[in-house]
């Protein structure tokens, strides 16, 4: 870790809710990296190559020292590791010495101060239940308490979802499907995310499981481009607005509209 970087800022998220995106976007304002944008591309129904999902090289942080080489889950956990070190590595490290981050030409900024993060592999410091219904059960206490002990971020940023707008969701059964963990079919799998993304965001905008140091981003409104969805979230991370940001969120809406036409067609 740089030792120039005097504040951290830590995204967790439901998966599907645009998590990775919203990391790149932070990391785009003065003060942090500006990593560059990547784009995960799939075939669509028609064909065609298509981004279906975008990456942010040099966000991660891998906190694989939280999980007991004992856990039946290690196995899958390590699974995930895209790094050459040896395992061993993570179980020693603290947050400081962990994070890595990436060069100048995988970034535009020389000279940040400000550090915006996702772990892997549990976004959102999840429990193993994260599938069952019961949302109150899917936050990890310990793991999250973990984190946030050895991060100490300035703010913790978590995307909720509530909207009865079904792009993102569209979207989501795509990338499910498209990576072969579509349990449903297509109709009652969309009626199922819909249900449990309001669901969960409902319960953490009214428990608050993340702590007080939490500011939640409607995720439907930042992706369709509202300004003042967007002004909260500059507020949060003490930035200046970016004057070409709608370019940046069109852009990704427009992917997002992409899948979600992919999704309208095969159901027809």
């Amino acid at each position: 870790m740089k030792e120039k970087v005097t504040e951290n800022y830590l995204v967790l998220y439901n998966p599907g809710m645009c998590g990775t995106w919203l990391v790149w976007l932070i990391s785009q304002h003065n003060n942090f990296p500006q990593y560059w944008v990547t784009y995960k591309n799939y075939i669509n129904d028609k064909k065609e190559t298509k981004p279906l999902d975008v990456s942010c090289f040099g966000a991660d942080w891998y906190t694989y020292q939280y999980i007991s080489k004992d856990s039946n889950d290690f196995q899958y956990y390590a699974t995930d590791v895209s790094t050459s070190q040896d395992l061993e590595e993570f179980f020693s490290y603290t947050f400081e010495e962990n994070r890595r981050i990436r060069p100048m030409g995988v970034r535009n900024n020389k000279s940040f101060i400000k550090d915006c993060v996702k772990i892997l592999p549990s976004h959102g410091c999840f429990n193993d239940s994260l599938r069952q219904d019961k949302s109150e059960n899917n936050i990890n206490k310990e793991l999250l308490k973990n984190v946030v002990d050895d991060m100490q971020p300035k703010k913790i940023i978590v995307p909720v979802f509530n909207s009865s707008d079904d792009t993102l969701i569209k979207r989501w059964v795509i990338y499910t499907k498209y990576h072969n963990k579509l349990k449903q079919n297509y109709i009652d799998e969309l009626v199922y995310w819909q249900k449990n993304w309001n669901e969960w965001s409902d319960w953490v905008l009214q428990d608050n499981p993340y702590g007080n140091n939490v500011h939640y981003v409607d995720i439907e409104k930042l992706t369709s481009g509202d300004n003042d969805e967007y002004l909260k979230l500059c507020e949060a991370i003490n930035e200046t607005p970016i004057d070409n940001i709608q370019e940046d969120i069109t852009a990704y809406r427009n992917i997002i509209l992409g899948i979600a036409a992919h999704y309208d067609r095969i159901i027809k």
